[in-house]
């Protein structure tokens, strides 16, 4: 049985002299039927690549969430990281990355730039324009000098 067949009651009951307002009334159920099969079936196949997506000790946390929302909420608020420790790896990362002999740049360079978005999520929102442009020269100052240095 579909879990949608029942869905919401008809308030329009067929008497003999109400066909047009009961007609309408059934049309709007079997739409809204379709609309909710619809949706469930787009929810489900977000879920399958979310859970396709991660590995297995991640995914395994998604048993209990109903909606592909709710799996990504979870997931928004247990990996997006801002505090110092996290910022601390992502700066040793960096730190330790080398350029090795025969790499071309344009292979090296995406390493960094993974690094780079990943700590630019702890980076703080600026309330002035001004402030906010005299930041980005600065951080992209730091990025080309951490990009410059494993080149040597």
């Amino acid at each position: 049985m579909d879990k949608y067949e029942n869905g919401p009651p008809i308030q329009t009951i067929f008497n003999g002299s109400n066909y047009v307002a009961w007609s309408q009334a059934m049309q709007s159920k079997e739409k809204l039927q379709d609309r909710l099969e619809e949706w469930d079936s787009k929810n489900h196949q977000a879920i399958t690549w979310l859970h396709n997506s991660c590995v297995p000790s991640i995914n395994v946390q998604f048993g209990r969430y109903e909606t592909a929302k709710e799996v990504w909420d979870l997931l928004a608020s247990r990996y997006t990281t801002a505090d110092l420790a996290h910022q601390y790896q992502i700066l040793i990362s960096l730190a330790n990355l080398k350029h090795e002999q025969g790499q071309l740049v344009a292979d090296f360079l995406p390493q960094m730039q993974s690094l780079w978005d990943q700590l630019s999520m702890s980076e703080p929102k600026w309330k002035s324009s001004e402030d906010a442009i005299l930041f980005q020269t600065y951080r992209d100052q730091q990025r080309l000098m951490q990009f410059l240095m494993p080149l040597h």
